[in-house]
């Protein structure tokens, strides 16, 4: 291995656990869904979810 190389696997774990967390947020919201701007927020995590998976898919 080259000493300028990084080993990136704990990158995509990383990147799979932040997508899980943000899936747990939005089920939170959709299940409690009602309470004022609810729709703004998921309007939000909805689109930090897809910003992260094109993200994702780039590498």
């Amino acid at each position: 291995m080259d000493s300028t190389t990084e080993q990136t696997g704990y990158i995509k774990t990383s990147l799979s656990d932040l997508q899980g967390a943000w899936e747990n947020l939005r089920e939170a919201v959709v299940n409690n869904f009602g309470f004022p701007n609810s729709d703004k927020l998921l309007f939000h995590i909805d689109e930090a979810m897809s910003w992260e998976t094109a993200e994702t898919s780039r590498e």
